[in-house]
């Protein structure tokens, strides 16, 4: 699966909007392409990254002469850590000279993503009760549109409380006070402490806000559904936020995107004291519980038999 991939990479290597991975913000690539010539006087090409971040690389050429390029262009295709033929670029007439121009752009995320229909746990302690509800996006303040689709939910919980993982995944991305990690710019850019989580089927998850020096997690661990992420601020409210790549917003040029939405988000349905996957309803107060077939829901047989003899 696709986390699983990511988490050997791990081991191998003021003003926001909810800019989510905003792969534009970084200034170095976080990607390598290299070349090679085949026996046929071809090129091919090969791609990968270093980043625990998913990303999609998406190629065009300006310049072919005397070459014709093994797919339709322009290509889009999931980078991962592995070193990946991307394309072939073949010789035409083996008398004549070939020149090529080439121009990329990476989108963070994965191309062809559908949500596991999975459930979520809430996202605080076992046994602690808290008023849940949707959000508003932030952007609506100064009159900018909400994102078509946009769901974002926030529970206000008692002071001191830990923030609990929703679901298994790996954290990519983490900003606590001054601490940020390497990838946070490629992720999200905010002036609020955050973890992101990465999911199985290239989900992820946004949790704010986090009191300074009292987030738990670093970019690379894996957790599982119900693990303490971090300590809430003194605003006693949770916010998460459920989103993946819309495969339209993947571009070569920036300007082609503009008013296309570059995310999908998802309503989680959660597992509450009074019913199976459910839907959070404002104003109404969710009483946490950690069910053992929730937090096992995505471990292999052998990390199940694992859990339990820890338990």
């Amino acid at each position: 699966m696709l986390l699983s991939r990511y988490k050997k990479c791990f081991l191998s290597i003021s003003f926001a909007l909810f800019f989510i991975f905003n792969a534009d913000a970084r200034q170095t690539t976080p990607y390598q392409i290299t070349t090679e010539r085949d026996s046929r006087g071809g090129i091919q090409f090969y791609a990968n990254t270093e980043t625990p971040v998913p990303l999609i690389l998406t190629i065009d050429f300006t310049t072919l002469r005397n070459l014709d390029v093994s797919v339709a262009l322009p290509y889009s295709t999931n980078l991962t850590c592995t070193r990946t033929r991307i394309l072939i670029l073949r010789r035409q007439w083996e008398d004549q000279q070939i020149n090529y121009r080439y121009r990329t752009r990476h989108h963070s995320g994965c191309l062809n993503t559908y949500p596991s229909e999975i459930e979520y746990l809430l996202p605080y302690p076992e046994g602690i009760q808290a008023i849940g509800g949707t959000s508003s996006y932030v952007g609506e303040m100064i009159n900018r549109e909400a994102p078509e689709g946009w769901y974002s939910l926030f529970f206000d919980v008692p002071p001191q409380t830990d923030v609990r993982a929703m679901r298994r995944g790996t954290v990519v991305a983490v900003r606590d006070g001054v601490r940020r990690s390497e990838n946070a710019n490629l992720i999200y850019r905010s002036d609020r402490n955050f973890v992101i989580v990465m999911h199985s089927d290239c989900t992820f998850a946004r949790y704010t806000t986090f009191e300074n020096d009292h987030i738990y997690v670093q970019e690379g661990d894996l957790i599982q559904a119900g693990d303490p992420i971090g300590k809430i601020d003194n605003r006693h409210q949770i916010q998460v936020l459920v989103f993946y790549r819309n495969d339209e917003s993947v571009t070569i040029d920036p300007r082609d995107s503009q008013g296309i939405q570059n995310w999908h988000y998802v309503k989680p349905l959660f597992r509450t004291t009074v019913d199976h996957f459910s839907e959070i309803e404002r104003g109404a107060t969710y009483k946490s519980i950690h069910p053992d077939e929730i937090i096992t829901s995505e471990m292999s047989r052998r990390e199940r038999r694992r859990w339990a003899r820890d338990q």
